[in-house]
């Protein structure tokens, strides 16, 4: 008898240790006099998820979430022992009570996020370093095409003056057609004064008296225009290179030596002068635009054609 007199008080106590977490609750409630609509109201719950905590009808995916703290909820409202209740809980699902899962922290997160900010700010600077390199560069490189593209026009330039027909042979042989004429017309000249002069001889040897006051008469009136002459004759420098520009034009004079006296280009209004050694070696870009005069004399343009580059070589 003694022998089988504990054996019902273990089973009863096993009994009342194994009961459902949803019919202790449930008890719980009834004792506090409360429905399972209060119930739901005071969780906000929805009254068919009171239903299934007292039906003991838990899903395995939200016990680690959801139904535990439902339970807690649950307990507090009814004023069970929470406790007992989850333990009621994990001994009919079959598992250890496990360890309260502590929340992640989102410092991982915050660092994830400062350093993904720190790489984008890098990469910000990095494109705006590249873009202010790119800019100086594109300047630099845009100051220089302007200077190549000067330097080319004037190589152009000078490149087609010297593939231009050379015009100084032909203006030396228009001088020099110009002068053939006049040399037999002094000789023509001097021919007839000689014979003018053998003549007077011959008529002063007739009348002397007559022709000495003729020629005394003949040297004053002969005289006296030169020395007007002399009198209103500015000085005249042989190697002055005088240039008056009407509108712009890019000239370049060397002298003999080789020497650049100007090379540039002059506005319309501007005067020029130089001297250095003959003979001068003249380019201009628009000789329509220019009037020269050398050692006070006008140099002839006219046969420069209008809108095209002129070379040639002071004195003609």
């Amino acid at each position: 008898m003694n022998t089988e007199q504990p054996t019902p008080v273990v089973e009863e106590n096993t009994e009342a240790f194994h009961i459902e977490p949803g019919t202790l609750l449930k008890q719980h409630r009834e004792q506090a006099g409360l429905t399972q609509k209060q119930v739901a109201d005071r969780l906000r719950l929805r009254v068919a998820i009171i239903e299934q905590i007292e039906r003991n009808e838990f899903e395995p995916d939200q016990v680690a979430t959801f139904t535990r703290g439902y339970l807690r909820s649950y307990a507090k409202v009814v004023n069970a022992d929470e406790g007992e209740v989850l333990a009621a809980l994990d001994h009919m699902l079959g598992t250890q009570p496990p360890q309260e899962q502590k929340m992640k922290s989102f410092s991982r997160k915050t660092n994830r996020e400062k350093h993904d900010s720190r790489i984008m700010a890098l990469t910000w600077g990095i494109v705006i370093v590249i873009v202010a390199i790119s800019s100086v560069w594109w300047w630099q490189n845009q100051q220089k095409d302007d200077l190549e593209l000067r330097a080319e026009q004037e190589n152009a330039l000078v490149a087609d003056l010297e593939t231009q027909p050379q015009l100084d042979t032909s203006i030396d042989e228009l001088s020099a057609d110009s002068a053939a004429p006049e040399a037999p017309t002094a000789e023509t000249e001097q021919a007839p004064s000689s014979e003018t002069e053998s003549t007077a001889v011959a008529d002063d040897a007739n009348s002397t008296a007559i022709s000495a006051p003729q020629e005394a008469e003949e040297t004053v009136v002969a005289e006296q225009p030169q020395v007007a002459a002399e009198v209103v004759k500015p000085e005249i420098v042989a190697n002055r290179l005088e240039m008056n520009f009407k509108d712009e034009c890019w000239v370049q004079v060397k002298d003999a030596t080789g020497k650049t006296l100007i090379s540039g280009i002059k506005r319309g209004g501007e005067t020029l002068e130089l001297e250095g050694k003959l003979p001068y070696n003249v380019i201009l870009g628009a000789p329509e635009n220019v009037s020269i005069t050398l050692a006070s004399e006008t140099v002839d343009l006219s046969g420069y054609t209008s809108g095209k580059a002129a070379r040639f070589t002071l004195p003609l």
